[in-house]
């Protein structure tokens, strides 16, 4: 199944996204590979801050896991902060295809 993720993001990172070939389950899996690629990356960083977390003792198991959980992913509120690594190219690959799809439905 990885292979056919790697071969998917292969040809659209060789060539600009024009979104127009591409169908709606095409552009869902760009974006589940890109989810894919950003968790492999954030796991061992999430590891790390549930470790820390841990180490302190100043929070119980399900705050650490909360806060692990978290870590690196888009939050909302007063300040919005975008989660790490959609600046992969897989990523942004995903995101032109969607933003092409919102501006011309069914095409």
């Amino acid at each position: 199944m990885r292979t056919v993720w790697v071969l998917l993001v292969a040809v659209f990172a060789i060539s600009p996204v024009d979104a127009s070939h591409l169908s709606e389950a095409e552009v869902v899996a760009m974006e589940e590979a890109c989810q894919s690629l950003r968790a492999e990356k954030l796991a061992p960083e999430k590891a790390a801050v549930y470790q820390d977390c841990m180490a302190t003792g100043k929070s119980s198991e399900p705050e650490c896991e909360s806060q692990a959980s978290a870590y690196g992913e888009i939050r909302t509120g007063a300040i919005r902060t975008l989660g790490k690594y959609y600046d992969l190219p897989e990523c942004e690959e995903a995101y032109r295809a969607r933003e092409h799809f919102k501006i011309n439905p069914g095409r």
